[in-house]
């Protein structure tokens, strides 16, 4: 009789703390569910219809306090959001309708879960109110799925001279069943499943900051598993052409952070049609807003490219080549074609020392040359060498008169390697110089935009 009491009142206590919330989009088409129990489960609905079975959700901090194990809600908080977000650089739409609903469940271990529901996806992220600094040892991000799904992936082919984790994220996609993924396969997102009935679903992130970036993996049943490249530990050079930051031996966490912080959102894109997907920017919306004060500066257009012909013209009066001559003859061409920009690509200094002009360059008669011209210089840098020569660089980029340069040969995405993409976005804004970032990972909410309070 005491057993049978023992079982009905651990049945009961666990029923008593398992909590079950909803949250619809504003035309309600999309429901999220998000239960509260001895782990954190969230399950997505799109006209009643389940398409996501299950996402099991947490992170591991490194003192071994796993956030979601047994959480206890604290505070449920709700909002509806119906903005106009107004992008610096128009890209699929100059004025971008911003509508959604969004829980936030704060909990009493110190963490919170905010998720948001839009007409065209859901979303969900991590906060943290820790006082001190933490360690993130792993996160849990385990997206299931029912029924037959055909899968389109770019799958990260592994380098002789590194590990995983270093990509160009340049990979064709791959087709393949869900249910027969070969384990071993390693995609950088985003990733594309398109289930026999029903919306497809497109997995992705957003807020990319100070953290790594989201591969994904088969796991266990139909499932697909969120992994994250460990902290550099120890790093070594190339040599070569063009040398780079190899990790030889990661640490065994993914992070260091503030205790206080938000994390980059899980982002689950659900597009009816191929073409929602096309005109899907819900990437874009959940970034964060823009911190410039000033963006006039902030100019796209057209520009040469050398690269792939390698600087060779024919039928000029001079040898053609990386020298002044070359370069004042592709400013002609651009101010006669109305182009904005030209480019000097990889050869106009030495990769390693961005001061070390190539002989037969003279930058200072270029950059005269182009501003009498009205064209605009982009220079290529390498990643590493830009990193070691920052300040002192860009004080010279601007005496020039650069407006953007290009940054190449990062590959990764670790902690590591993402705190480098903000150290130069943010160097580049305070010069006024615009930054492409080459070999790299996929848009993830670094670009800037305004809401509607301040357009």
């Amino acid at each position: 009789m005491r057993l049978v009491l023992l079982c009905f009142t651990l049945f009961y206590c666990s029923l008593l703390h398992s909590q079950t919330y909803q949250l619809f989009s504003p035309t309600r088409q999309i429901e999220l569910i998000v239960k509260v129990g001895a782990n954190l489960d969230v399950q997505v609905k799109y006209q009643n219809q389940t398409i996501i079975d299950s996402c099991h959700i947490g992170l591991l901090l490194g003192n071994g306090t796993q956030l979601g194990l047994r959480a206890s809600v604290q505070k449920e908080e709700r909002r509806s959001v119906n903005d106009t977000l107004y992008p610096i650089i128009p890209e699929k739409r100059a004025q971008i309708p911003d509508h959604f609903n969004e829980l936030t469940l704060r909990f009493r271990q110190n963490f919170a879960l905010t998720f948001r529901a839009y007409n065209d996806g859901v979303a969900y992220r991590f906060s943290t109110a820790f006082k001190d600094s933490i360690t993130i040892a792993a996160e849990t991000a385990q997206f299931g799925f029912s029924g037959k799904s055909t899968l389109y992936y770019p799958s990260v082919v592994k380098r002789e001279d590194a590990d995983i984790f270093h990509t160009s994220f340049e990979a064709p996609y791959k087709i393949a069943r869900l249910d027969t993924l070969p384990g071993v396969d390693l995609a950088f997102s985003p990733v594309l499943l398109s289930p026999e009935v029903g919306p497809k679903i497109l997995l992705t992130e957003s807020d990319l900051l100070g953290y790594p970036g989201m591969f994904l993996q088969k796991g266990s049943g139909n499932r697909l598993q969120g992994v994250f490249a460990p902290y550099p530990k120890k790093i070594m050079v190339t040599e070569g052409e063009f040398p780079q930051q190899i990790v030889t031996e990661r640490e065994s966490w993914i992070a260091r952070c503030a205790g206080t912080r938000a994390y980059p959102w899980r982002v689950m894109i659900i597009a009816p049609t191929d073409a929602d997907l096309v005109q899907n920017d819900l990437v874009y919306r959940l970034a964060s807003p823009n911190r410039l004060q000033e963006t006039n500066w902030i100019k796209p257009g057209t520009s040469t490219e050398e690269w792939i012909i390698g600087s060779n013209l024919y039928n000029v009066p001079f040898e053609a080549g990386i020298n002044t001559a070359t370069y004042k003859y592709y400013i002609d061409f651009a101010a006669r074609f109305g182009l904005e920009y030209v480019m000097l690509d990889a050869g106009w200094s030495d990769v390693k020392d961005l001061f070390k002009i190539t002989p037969g360059m003279n930058l200072d008669t270029i950059a005269e040359y182009a501003r009498k011209k009205n064209v605009s210089l982009i220079l290529w840098t390498l990643s590493m060498t830009l990193d070691r020569q920052l300040d002192s660089i860009m004080m010279q980029f601007q005496r020039w008169g650069v407006r953007c340069i290009m940054t190449d040969f990062m590959d990764r995405d670790d902690q590591f390697m993402v705190n480098f993409y903000e150290r130069i976005a943010e160097a580049t804004a305070r010069y006024k110089i615009m930054v492409m970032f080459h070999g790299a990972y996929k848009p993830a909410g670094m670009q800037p935009h305004l809401s509607a309070l301040n357009p």
